[in-house]
This record gives structure tokens, C-alpha cells and sequence, in this order.
């Protein structure tokens, strides 16, 4: 990329304020600090997806919440992601299959259905304004990776999905222009969304349902006794029966067994200044959001406003901002070469949580303390599931449940200290995987 091509690139710091998603929400509604001593029957800590799909569904059954979140309504992942509304998980079905048995591994499958519908329902019934839009392509650029494609699309159809359709030539030149790509899966049933409306709008649900939202208040202790969990923050606590643990990878002190089975690996989002009507139809033709086959995958999608969001992973450090973003956009104009020269308004960061084996921990410590984590770029969708599932535990229906807690993620063998090494090193060796094709 010639320098004189170069994206603008001021506005690049990690800061959730310089994403474009917190620039398009609308204000938002303000929460307390907590400041006083709160009884109620469970304690959510995280106001993120996980944390507020817990908390409407437990108010919707009549118990009393309270939320603890130390940042803001949709700070973390939640309100910076891309935006991609996926069925199915990071891990492949085999895995599954290997843990749990056919018969439950299809039930896991299932259940990630049921969070294309639980959002899609949510959104009507709540009257959430999140820009949401369905059609998915999965995009293959190489031989190895259609032969894969091919390999999911029947995985798709033994498991009775048939909303994935194969397209190629003219087919797929209907919904993404690109030299970059010689095949793709188009998903009628997955689409796009934005995360960060969508999460306030499930806090809006929470609140008029009854349950009690605090922002900037970390947890700071977890006591239990007796009669039950004793939750504190510099300004008071919270006494409570249960409690859910939605924290992903801000988990830290709280539960470092929990913390040791993820990685927080970085993704980094741009945000192009809006395109003309016609050169944004022109590279999706259709809307649909994207998502590349390669091991350090790319993921993009048009907004309202013309714009694309383009994101992905680098095997560089955080610190280099500025050749992070110069990686992306030099990726995003190979898959768009029209962008070249394009200004860059917005670009961001967040961590995915992903556990070595890439299946999504949901589980119980004890009687009381529940948790959920490791969705690995998989949790727009199922993050309402996994709350939803843990709200019927602690409501006395196990069902979904149980099949979830008996994954099991092995704990990392390294310290917390080498993990960036551990990430990097795991990057390089995947971006070398994509450029020799298999």
C-alpha cells in the first residue's frame, strides 16, 4: 500500500467512545452506582448479552435481580462486536459429538437455533430499533476452503438445515463483489445487527421487567455463608441467593480458574466514512455480513449509513496501533479494491474469549455461583441462550443445562504472563496456514 494511500488514522485508540457503534446509538438510559445494600433473589454481574438474557429471563419468572455491571450497559464485547448473528459455535460438530454423544450434540446444535430466534423475538416484542438485517455469507478463496464449505453445508443438511444455500459464478456476484473469493454459503436465517443497540435494548426489557441495573460498580468481593452470597463493590452489596457470572474475559480475581480457561485474543473493527449508495450496493449487492474461511478470518458488513465495517485478527501486538489499522485497511481494500483511498472515520478493539478447545463453557460452582464464557466470535446469538439456560437452572429446569455443563474446557497449561506470546505465536502460525491455502 503506497503511503500516500494510507487510511487516516487518528482516531484509533481501544476506547469503546471512538467505535462507531457507541457514535450511532442513541444516548442511552443512565443507571446508579450502587450506593446501598440490595437484597434480591440472584445477582447478574455483567450488564453484557449473557448477563441481561439472564436477567430478563429470570424477572419474566417472577424471581427479583439485581445486575452489577463495572463499566457501562454494552461496554465489553456486547456493544463493540461485529455485529454477526450466527447459528452453531466456534467448535465443529465433531466436537460435540466426541464430549457428549450424537443425541446431545444435536441438542446443542438446536439450541444455538433457538438463538436466532429468541433474537428475532426479543427484538419484536421489546421494540428494539438495532438495524437488524438477515443473510449470511461464509466466503471461500481457494480450493482447501471450498472443499471445507462443501463439508459444512452437508454437516448443515444431515442436521436437518436447509437454509444454506451454495453459490458460485453468477450466484455469488449477486451478493458480494469481489475478485477474492470463488465460492460462498449464503444462510437466509443468520444476518447482522447492531450489538450495541441491541444490548441497551435488552437493558431497557430488564429494567421495565422489575430488575435493578447498577453501572461503575465493580465487584470487588464474593463472600458466601449460610444463608447465601454477600456481593461487594466499593459503594455497598448486594445479599443474594444465587448469582450468575457473565463476565467473559473481565473475569480476572472474581474466579481465576475461570480466567485460566480463556484467552482473550484482540479483534480490531474499521469503520469507512459513508459510501455513496451506489458504491456500497455495488460491493454487497444484497446487505448481507460476511465471513471470510481463513484461520484468521475476516468479517465485514454494510450499516445503515453506507459505511463498511471490516474486521478481523493480526498477529501484531496492541501497542502497534497505527500498522493494525494499516493491516486491515490493506486487507479490506483486497477484498474491495474500490476502497482504496478511502477514508477511515472510526476503528476500535475488543478481546473474543476463546478457550482452547473453542466450546462455550457454561457451568455451576457449587450450588449457588453459575457462569458463562468462551463463545469465541460465536455469541451475538448464544449468549441469549446461555443466560436464558441458566436462568431455567436456577429456576429448577436443568434440561438445557446439564447437556452444557458437562463440556468440558481444559484450563490452560501456561501462566497469564505468556499469553500474548501464546496468541501471537498462534496467529502467525494460522496466517501462515491461510497464505500457503489449507
Amino acid at each position: 500500500m503506497k503511503r500516500e494511500h494510507a487510511p487516516h488514522l487518528s482516531q484509533f485508540d481501544g476506547h469503546h467512545v471512538n467505535s462507531w457503534y457507541a457514535a450511532s446509538a442513541p444516548l442511552r438510559e443512565r443507571y446508579p452506582v450502587l450506593g446501598e445494600v440490595v437484597r434480591c433473589d440472584v445477582c447478574v454481574v455483567g450488564a453484557g448479552l449473557t448477563g441481561l438474557s439472564a436477567a430478563l429471563t429470570l424477572a419474566e419468572k417472577g424471581l427479583s435481580v439485581a445486575v452489577l455491571e463495572g463499566a457501562l450497559v454494552g461496554f465489553g464485547a456486547s456493544g463493540r462486536n461485529g455485529g454477526q448473528i450466527l447459528h452453531g459455535f466456534a467448535a465443529p460438530f465433531r466436537a460435540f459429538e466426541q464430549q457428549l454423544g450424537t443425541r446431545a450434540a444435536r441438542q446443542c446444535w438446536e439450541a444455538s437455533l433457538d438463538g436466532l430466534a429468541l433474537i428475532a423475538n426479543r427484538i419484536h416484542q421489546h421494540q428494539i430499533d438495532c438495524d437488524l438485517r438477515w443473510g449470511f455469507l461464509t466466503t471461500a478463496s481457494n480450493r482447501h476452503q471450498q472443499q471445507q464449505l462443501r463439508k459444512q453445508l452437508s454437516t448443515l443438511q444431515s442436521c436437518g438445515y436447509h437454509d444454506a444455500q451454495w453459490l458460485e459464478g453468477e450466484a455469488l456476484a449477486e451478493q458480494i463483489n469481489s475478485p477474492a473469493y470463488t465460492a460462498a454459503l449464503h444462510d437466509s436465517s443468520c444476518g447482522h445487527l447492531h450489538p450495541l443497540k441491541y444490548a441497551q435494548g435488552l437493558a431497557r426489557a430488564a429494567s421495565r421487567a422489575g430488575v435493578r441495573l447498577f453501572e461503575h460498580s465493580p465487584v470487588s468481593s464474593i463472600d458466601e455463608d449460610r444463608l447465601g452470597l454477600q456481593i461487594g463493590t466499593s459503594g455497598g452489596w448486594i445479599r443474594a441467593d444465587k448469582m450468575v457470572l457473565a463476565c467473559n474475559v473481565d473475569i480476572g480475581a472474581l474466579q481465576p480458574q475461570l480466567r485460566r480457561s480463556i484467552l482473550p485474543v484482540e479483534s480490531h473493527i474499521l469503520a469507512t466514512a459513508p459510501l455513496t449508495a451506489e458504491h456500497a450496493a455495488s460491493l454487497l449487492p444484497a446487505g448481507a455480513a460476511v465471513c471470510s474461511s481463513d484461520k484468521l478470518l475476516d468479517y465485514f458488513r454494510l450499516t445503515p449509513d453506507h459505511r463498511l465495517l471490516f474486521g478481523g485478527r493480526s498477529s501484531r501486538p496492541y501497542a502497534q496501533r497505527q500498522a493494525l489499522i494499516a493491516d486491515r485497511y490493506a486487507r479490506m481494500v483486497s477484498i474491495f479494491p474500490s476502497l482504496n483511498n478511502s477514508q477511515i472515520d472510526f476503528a476500535w478493539s475488543g478481546h473474543v474469549d476463546i478457550g482452547p478447545a473453542r466450546l462455550p463453557q457454561i457451568g455451576r460452582q457449587g450450588q449457588r455461583v453459575y457462569h458463562a464464557q468462551g463463545f469465541a466470535g460465536h455469541g451475538l446469538a448464544f449468549t441469549g441462550i446461555a443466560g436464558q439456560m441458566i436462568a431455567e437452572a436456577i429456576a429448577g429446569d436443568l434440561g438445557r443445562f446439564d447437556i452444557f455443563n458437562k463440556l468440558y474446557a481444559h484450563p490452560l497449561p501456561l501462566p497469564a504472563s505468556m499469553e500474548e506470546s501464546l496468541i501471537r505465536l498462534g496467529s502467525m502460525y494460522y496466517r501462515l496456514r491461510d497464505a500457503l491455502g489449507f
